[in-house]
């Protein structure tokens, strides 16, 4: 395993502030790892080294950056210490430079800390979740992320999130730059998936509400059903991510966000944490239907960033064990165009115990051909 690299900052300023010098240092302590290649199955090795320290994770985003580099996000990192314990690490990054990663947190290896918002966490009790990411028109990369509370008496017991954050990024460094509320602070989480084409970036909500909400299989308490399965769009100039969103309201779009309305097929789905990019002129959405329960991987394609989506593929989510094992959150994987595409998709088992299961894995679809634009057909006089 490559060497731990430990860079101490100070802590951090709030979630209200800008960021001090200190805080613009690079802010991480980075294990590196080089994989074998690219493929589905060389990057389900990510963390068999355990770079940095890290154990496992969940929740893997990409973001492509303007070097051809990429940007991965996790939740909940379980970090390995020194002394062997492991802990939980509840925001880190990994930084991709062809096929080598470097680890990015906070803290040191005896005391890691989340890469951002440590200094407004406290651990298991008031955390910060990432959710997608884009680079903005002022070159800087922002990070958006959910301010979670617990609000039972044991960690993942009734979890609530209260509010969207962004982290904006200095790509030079990976020290950020500002902490601040997002254009919609509230807890609809614009900015769970987000893409774009030429002139608007569009941020897609999924509420995250997943943990002691409805009773579900086996009287267990799970996800709340009054949201789970909604997915609204909300849309800003492109790379303008703290212009005042307009929303999607099913016929129009409105500066009022309560008149939003969901873009994904909701019947026989409780729940939608779905994921969404945009090429080849389709904006295409992928998601794990059900999230810990469901067995299947839909992929979605449509004409526009708000739908209609067809489903186009049906892969099978296939846990790592039988009967304790589960999968979850299906997302894009960014990399150069190419003959596939690349779905990552989060593992654990049912009683949490951290082990090697508690990894992404990957499958691909063949890359959709080229559609049509909607500009191109209305030029054709097919403006439906």
């Amino acid at each position: 395993m490559t060497a731990l690299v430990l860079a101490l900052v100070a802590p951090l300023v709030g979630v209200r502030a800008e960021a001090t010098d200190a805080l613009r240092s690079p802010a991480y302590a980075a294990g590196e790892v080089c994989l074998a290649g690219g493929t589905a199955a060389q990057l389900g090795t990510l963390f068999d080294t355990e770079p940095g320290g890290v154990v496992g994770a969940d929740y893997q985003r990409t973001t492509q950056l303007p070097n051809g580099d990429a940007l991965w996000t996790f939740q909940d990192a379980a970090v390995r210490l020194p002394s062997g314990a492991i802990t939980i690490v509840h925001n880190i990054g990994a930084v991709q430079t062809g096929t080598c990663f470097r680890i990015l947190m906070s803290g040191s290896a005896a005391a890691p800390e989340p890469w951002l918002f440590a200094g407004d966490t406290t651990p298991y009790s008031h955390w910060y979740w990432p959710l997608d990411a884009a680079m903005g028109t002022d070159g800087r990369l922002h990070v958006f992320l959910a301010e979670m509370f617990e609000r039972g008496e044991a960690y993942l017991e009734r979890v609530e999130p209260v509010s969207t954050v962004v982290a904006t990024i200095d790509i030079a460094t990976w020290g950020a730059v500002s902490l601040a509320p997002a254009a919609n602070s509230s807890a609809d989480l614009y900015g769970w998936s987000i893409a774009a084409d030429a002139d608007w970036t569009y941020l897609y909500a999924q509420c995250h509400r997943q943990f002691g909400y409805d009773p579900f299989i086996g009287g267990s308490l799970g996800h709340d059903l009054s949201c789970a399965s909604e997915v609204t769009v909300a849309r800003v100039p492109a790379g303008e991510l703290f212009a005042a969103p307009s929303y999607w309201t099913g016929s129009g779009w409105s500066t009022n966000s309560k008149l939003a309305a969901t873009v994904i097929e909701t019947i026989n789905r409780f729940a939608n944490p779905t994921d969404v990019t945009y090429r080849n002129h389709r904006w295409l959405a992928v998601t794990k239907v059900a999230d810990w329960w469901g067995d299947s991987v839909l992929v979605e394609s449509a004409p526009r960033p708000m739908g209609p989506f067809e489903t186009i593929a049906t892969l099978p989510a296939v846990p790592k064990c039988a009967d304790v094992c589960n999968t979850y959150y299906a997302s894009w994987i960014v990399g150069e165009d190419g003959p596939t595409m690349t779905i990552g998709l989060s593992n654990n088992r049912w009683d949490g115990v951290t082990t090697a299961i508690y990894r992404p894995s990957f499958l691909t679809i063949p890359t959709p051909p080229r559609q049509i634009s909607p500009a191109d057909r209305c030029s054709l006089g097919h403006c439906t």
